[in-house]
């Protein structure tokens, strides 16, 4: 029977210390082509935030940041790229995958999100996430994409928003990702959504691989959306 214990211990020993490795040579690697490709790099943990990038690029300075959800019954791990140079006076942009649409601007969707962000509010003490309720009761969808993209995402803006940025490319990198290289594919539309409100421009991806490829695929995404907004609303 001891055998059988100290059999068991050394095996779970081995794998913490076989994943310590592992997430030492990933930080590594993130610091590397963090550095190569002219960002700065956080891998100190904070919370459940685990490490953060940072940049700047024609005058649009993001953050970028890997939340693990640690602590959650069911984590869903998150993706974060964010910009405060470009913004708007209240929520009056959301791309997000078409059924996930359908659900939040639905009446029911709707009632939920209300519940959810008073909830927030009442126990935070101050106002959380961007009023979502509000933005559905007037958004308008942008149906000039290609089809295939708007199969697949919704576009839900502001009757005053500017039309005319959503281009092929915006489009191409919103559905097309770089390959996960395993076994669970990633589908874009299930996991990508895009806000523009008071707090600025953000990305947030649900259970991105986490890969520098896919970091390097999310700031070009952001940037990509925050240089044409801007255009756009010139």
């Amino acid at each position: 029977m001891f055998a059988v214990f100290a059999a068991v211990g050394g095996g779970i020993a081995w794998l913490v210390i076989r994943g310590r490795q592992l997430e030492k040579r990933a930080d590594l690697d993130r610091t590397v082509r963090a550095r190569k490709l002219g960002w700065s790099y956080d891998g100190t943990r904070d919370g459940r935030i685990d490490y953060r990038f940072a940049g700047e690029e024609g005058g649009i300075a993001w953050t970028m940041w890997y939340d693990s959800d640690r602590g959650d019954d069911s984590p869903t791990p998150k993706a974060y790229w964010t910009t405060e140079n470009v913004r708007t006076p209240r929520l009056s942009l959301v791309i997000l995958g078409r059924r996930r649409h359908a659900l939040e601007s639905g009446m029911v969707g709707r009632l939920l999100m209300g519940v959810v962000s008073g909830i927030a509010t009442a126990a935070g003490g101050r106002e959380g996430a961007p009023d979502k309720v509000e933005f559905y009761e007037s958004a308008v969808l942008l149906e000039d994409a290609r089809a295939a993209f708007t199969e697949r995402f919704a576009v839900a803006v502001t009757p005053d928003m500017p039309r005319g940025w959503l281009d092929e490319d915006l489009q191409g990198r919103l559905t097309r990702w770089p390959d996960r290289g395993g076994s669970k594919a990633f589908k874009p539309e299930d996991a990508v959504e895009v806000n523009l409100g008071p707090r600025g421009l953000s990305v947030t991806v649900q259970n991105m691989p986490d890969g520098m490829v896919h970091w390097q695929h999310l700031a070009e995404l952001g940037h990509q959306l925050a240089a044409r907004l801007a255009r756009a609303r010139r």
